[in-house]
């Protein structure tokens, strides 16, 4: 059976949300910053993306934002 790209996405996220929680907000940062940027590429020229961590009462939030030169076309099959 061939291993999907969403599947790869989802073992590497249980890993990091459930194996490496001892970790850091900033480490978590970083691997998220890398998948994002990833994906990113295949859909814009040139992304920079930066992913923050604030602690509040609530638990940790992750703000993610993203720049791009622009956006590349994305093909659409006629019918």
């Amino acid at each position: 059976m061939k291993v999907t790209i969403a599947q790869i996405g989802e073992n590497r996220l249980k890993r990091v949300l459930v194996d490496d929680k001892e970790n850091s907000p900033e480490k978590l940062c970083e691997v998220l910053s890398s998948d994002f940027k990833n994906v990113c590429e295949c859909y814009m020229d040139e992304p920079n993306v930066v992913i923050t961590a604030d602690i509040t009462d609530d638990g940790i939030e992750f703000n993610a934002h993203i720049t791009a030169k622009r956006v590349k076309s994305i093909g659409v099959l006629t019918v």
